[in-house]
């Protein structure tokens, strides 16, 4: 894996020259990322290295520890930063075909779209596991346990609208569908039936009318879930795998909600 002194932002040549590569006009190899005439450094950042990543969580980590002083929110809508990313990480992310072009999916997936553009934005394999893990620490985990390159049901359906960045209802949903003990998701999580995430996603709608849900810890709100759900809680003696616990509650900086205030 290639080692970089630290994060690059693409500047317009190099975002034209990124946008090419990914829509097959040129070959990513012909590109070098560190090129003067395509990106520059950005500052405050440190070394950053790809590695072969099981979880999106990794990656995310992985980037975290790159942006030393720099800070996450103000980089949030810097294209040329997550454009540069996805780029150096394009063997993480994405599987060539048989043509020798990469399988890249819808557009979104691959191009750092504004971040305020919600629908859009959340679709993108890097910026959004890297801004989940940031906002919501372990509580993201049952949104950022599969492999780099996939882009899950439940993430789509779980941080689908801005006000779903609720931490304690995405504890919620990380107590139902996340496995404690296999880090992966539990068995049917990933459905459209009774108690899945697709029915966690409108149920949210109900709850947040009938409590303030800042107010109730994880176990409280779980409790309070249509018996459709009681395949996925917690055991309440403790020993499932699945803890009722209320993961810690990350602090998300004034910069992080003005950032996200116009989505």
């Amino acid at each position: 894996m290639t080692a970089f002194s630290s994060l690059y932002s693409f500047n317009e040549s190099g975002i034209d020259a990124f946008e090419k590569v990914f829509t097959g006009q040129v070959d990513g190899s012909a590109i070098d990322p560190i090129d003067t005439s395509l990106s520059t450094r950005v500052p405050g950042t440190t070394a950053f290295s790809p590695g072969d990543y099981a979880t999106a969580k990794e990656m995310a980590e992985d980037v975290l520890g790159s942006l030393g002083s720099a800070n996450l929110f103000d980089l949030l809508p810097d294209t040329g930063l997550w454009a540069w990313l996805t780029f150096v990480m394009r063997d993480q992310l994405f599987k060539k075909g048989g043509d020798g072009n990469w399988k890249v999916g819808e557009v979104h997936r691959w191009y750092p779209s504004n971040p305020n553009d919600w629908q859009k934005g959340q679709r993108h394999l890097v910026r959004m596991p890297v801004l989940l893990l940031k906002s919501l620490g372990n509580a993201a985990d049952h949104l950022l346990c599969g492999a780099p390159s996939v882009l899950p049901e439940i993430r789509e359906q779980l941080t689908s609208q801005q006000d779903m960045f609720n931490p304690a209802f995405q504890q919620v949903a990380r107590s139902l569908y996340f496995d404690n003990e296999s880090g992966a998701l539990k068995r049917g999580a990933g459905g459209k039936s009774g108690g899945t995430p697709r029915r966690l996603a409108k149920v949210r709608q109900q709850l947040d009318v009938t409590w303030d849900l800042e107010d109730l810890d994880t176990a409280r709100i779980i409790e309070r879930l249509p018996g459709e759900f009681s395949r996925f809680k917690p055991n309440p003696s403790g020993n499932n795998s699945s803890s009722s616990k209320t993961v810690p509650k990350p602090v998300v900086s004034a910069s992080m909600q003005s950032n996200t205030s116009g989505a």
